[in-house]
């Protein structure tokens, strides 16, 4: 090459590298840059987390500035009724979908609409029970105030259910883009009643209840004639498909119980032990700890379908480099938001709830920022392990640790008060995640590290 062109080119460089900063200014490039750190539907599940948790977060600020902190821990109460109900379909249902997507029973649309119809079956069944409540707190003369939130959870019960069923099913397509547009015409209506219902000065638990549900009726019933294709109408796969979410969602029910032992029991034992307005506090500081949901929820909504294609296309040496990457990044994004609570938490906490009993609840603050990082970090391998068919040992990690959660939250409460929950809520969460990790570092062969990432997945058998 001649000296002339090699003299020109530092120059020619300098141009190109200075035309590369000026493009890395641009919306596009930086939306390129996200898109090679995080996939175009991680992105997408993201955003359709933020709705969700905005959503409910908003709901929740209108109810407690309108009301007591007894309302507040009344409804949230409530709320958590509907998530332990939203865990068994996932339990039983989605999630088993997702596992065996590829694996049907029968043709895939056959076997979309056999889901459905247990889904279907669930609501009939939760609705049931939950009327049958609310006539025995009839019975039992209980204040009509808890008469009144059980019969708005019974009517909204199915309909909450069958839009999560669709939130579900369109994330174990990849379809999020189907998600976000369900959420969103959700967060909308919900939004706008819970607006009328504050300018109106109705607001309650119970009519919040009652509004979501209809604001749920109303996206699903859209979704399910916009899906219709998807379902092949018959019966005749009802009872193979069934067999099949058995067989994988009888362990994760039993991990969604610890879940979500772990997760409500402190305002359940916060209100027998301390009364609703100590549940209402407690609400209060885990509902900004809650700001985290978009970021974790959204990261993992979308990781169990992926876990499912990484292990049967690449491997399990490659899922395990999947899991281990997944965690290190929720495990950054979640130490930023500890070190924004430890700094920022108390004048948080005055902003968003002006009444003064709700400050001074910095450091319980902070312990619950730190059970979430804990947390975080120990979803990844879980969902590998659940995505591999090994759901009997997440199981019992889960159960285990809510059980040392729920045993600290009673000795502790009564003597350190809220600030001994959180403590109980850091250590049951360290437990669950110390379990998960050792889990699934002892189930993956470790000699699949330095096997070729095309090992086939019949290396890591399914075993439930």
């Amino acid at each position: 090459m001649p000296r002339s062109m090699r003299l020109g080119e530092p120059k020619a460089s300098a141009v190109s590298l200075a035309k590369l900063k000026a493009r890395d200014l641009s919306p596009r490039a930086l939306w390129r840059a996200l898109s090679s750190l995080l996939p175009a539907s991680q992105i997408l599940a993201l955003a359709d987390q933020v709705v969700v948790s905005a959503t409910s977060f908003l709901v929740f600020v209108v109810i407690a500035r309108s009301t007591g902190p007894g309302e507040l821990g009344i409804y949230a109460l409530a709320i958590s009724i509907l998530a332990f109900c939203l865990a068994t379909q996932e339990s039983l249902i989605t999630r088993p979908y997702a596992i065996k997507l590829h694996d049907p029973a029968g043709s895939p649309a056959q076997h979309a609409f056999s889901v459905l119809v247990l889904s279907l079956a669930l609501c009939g069944a939760f609705a049931l029970v939950a009327t049958a409540a609310a006539a025995a707190f009839i019975a039992l003369d209980a204040p009509a105030e808890l008469v009144h939130l059980a019969w708005a959870v019974a009517g909204a019960l199915p309909f909450v259910l069958m839009r999560e069923f669709a939130r579900r099913f369109a994330f174990a397509h990849l379809a999020v883009s189907q998600a976000l547009t369900l959420d969103t015409g959700v967060a909308v209506f919900t939004l706008i009643a819970a607006g009328m219902l504050y300018w109106a000065g109705a607001v309650s638990a119970p009519a919040l209840i009652a509004a979501i549900g209809i604001c749920c009726a109303i996206t699903t019933g859209a979704w399910l004639y916009a899906a219709r294709r998807q379902f092949a109408v018959g019966f005749d796969q009802l009872r193979a498909t069934s067999r099949q979410c058995w067989a994988l969602g009888k362990w994760f029910l039993w991990g969604q119980l610890g879940v979500q032992i772990q997760g409500y029991a402190t305002p359940w034992l916060a209100l027998v032990l301390g009364g609703a307005a100590v549940a209402g506090l407690f609400a209060a500081c885990a509902s900004i700890v809650a700001f985290t949901n978009p970021v974790i929820f959204g990261f993992c909504n979308v990781l169990t379908p992926k876990f499912v294609r990484i292990l049967k296309n690449n491997g399990i040496a490659a899922l395990r480099r999947r899991v281990i990457s997944d965690a290190l990044v929720l495990g950054a994004i979640m130490s930023g938001f500890c070190l924004v609570i430890f700094v920022f938490g108390a004048d948080i906490m005055r902003l968003l709830y002006r009444d003064e009993v709700y400050a001074g609840n910095s450091h319980v603050l902070g312990l619950l920022a730190l059970a979430a990082l804990v947390m975080a970090v120990s979803i990844p391998p879980s969902l590998a392990l659940a995505a591999a068919g090994r759901a009997r040992p997440v199981a019992a990690v889960m159960l285990f640790s809510a059980g040392v959660n729920t045993l600290l939250v009673i000795l502790l409460l009564p003597k350190w008060g809220l600030l001994g929950a959180a403590y109980a809520v850091l250590i049951g969460d360290t437990v669950g995640a110390i379990g998960r990790w050792a889990a699934f570092w002892l189930l993956v062969p470790l000699e699949a590290e330095s096997g070729s990432t095309a090992e086939p997945s019949s290396a890591w058998p399914l075993q439930v």
